[in-house]
């Protein structure tokens, strides 16, 4: 008798209404580019703000309507696709072969804000479940839907970091740049601007994208590598991987070679690794013990 009730309610679980798939589809999907295209109305940082809200709404209102988070992580994956496919239409129309080499990556920088706020409310959704929200069913739901919505970012994402740090670097002749004193390459170019709230010319996203691009590695990574008998290694990659490319563009000549650009790289590293170790501590104490992570991958 058990086992069939479970069978029932599973079933129940899985069934999405026909009109609720459609609204979400238009909440997760379709009204991604339209976001990002209105938003173009405000100047930074309140165009990032709009889009960070506009994803918090939208992925809420779909989690309401379907209570899956499964349903909400792929309609995230689709809105994040879509995006990405109306950029590389709007930029690859005219020469698709220089889209790589020209990428645009505040508009790159909006699509991942869009993304990191929807992915953001399944994940505090199921942070703080507790009682019905916090069903086996519920649990695998949220694998389930966090594992599709990963591979999909992470895909675009490796895309992303070859196209920054190698397809579009291009050699220069004359000398190399080098800047071996902290806080005194791009840290004294931005970091004024953002003090005194100067934010054109893409200020903004230039100091945040700097800072934080390595962040979604850091995260990934340190769920990764949480059971790792060496963890020390985990903090040894960011510093190892921000030198090679710093060397790179100075033995190349394919840029300037700034200490700022590394640490910066590597704190915004240790924040995705942080990131990771904050929510598992949350939901420790959230159950008192009992769940240490929400980060289980069911793929069945």
């Amino acid at each position: 008798m058990t086992s069939s009730k479970s069978r029932s309610t599973s079933r129940r679980t899985n069934t999405t209404h026909p009109a609720i798939l459609a609204i979400g589809f238009a909440l997760g999907v379709l009204l991604h580019p339209f976001c990002i295209e209105f938003s173009e109305n405000f100047m930074s940082p309140t165009q990032e703000v709009f889009l960070l809200l506009a994803a918090l709404g939208l992925t809420l209102l779909m989690f309401l309507l379907s209570k899956s988070h499964y349903l909400c992580s792929l309609l995230q994956a689709g809105g994040l696709l879509l995006n990405a496919g109306v950029f590389v239409f709007e930029n690859g129309k005219d020469e698709w072969g220089s889209l790589l080499k020209n990428m645009d990556y505040e508009w790159w920088f909006r699509i991942i804000v869009m993304w990191v706020g929807g992915i953001s409310v399944t994940v505090l959704i199921r942070l703080f479940a507790r009682k019905k929200w916090n069903a086996p069913h519920i649990r695998k739901s949220f694998s389930k839907g966090f594992l599709v919505s990963s591979i999909v970012f992470s895909i675009l994402y490796i895309i992303l970091l070859l196209d920054l740090f190698i397809f579009q670097r291009k050699t220069f002749a004359g000398p190399a740049n080098l800047n071996l004193i902290p806080f005194k390459g791009a840290f004294a170019t931005y970091w004024p601007h953002i003090k005194k709230g100067h934010f054109s010319s893409g200020i903004f996203v230039q100091f945040f994208g700097n800072l934080l691009i390595f962040a979604p590695l850091g995260f990934y990574l340190g769920l990764w590598w949480r059971k790792h008998p060496h963890k020390w290694i985990l903090y040894v990659i960011p510093v190892f991987l921000a030198g090679v490319i710093e060397a790179c563009q100075y033995f190349f000549r394919m840029g300037q070679s700034d200490i700022d650009d590394l640490w910066m790289n590597v704190v915004g590293f240790l924040l995705g690794v942080l990131a990771g170790k904050v929510l598992d501590l949350l939901r420790t104490k959230i159950t008192k013990g009992k769940e240490k992570t929400i980060f289980k991958i069911h793929t069945a």
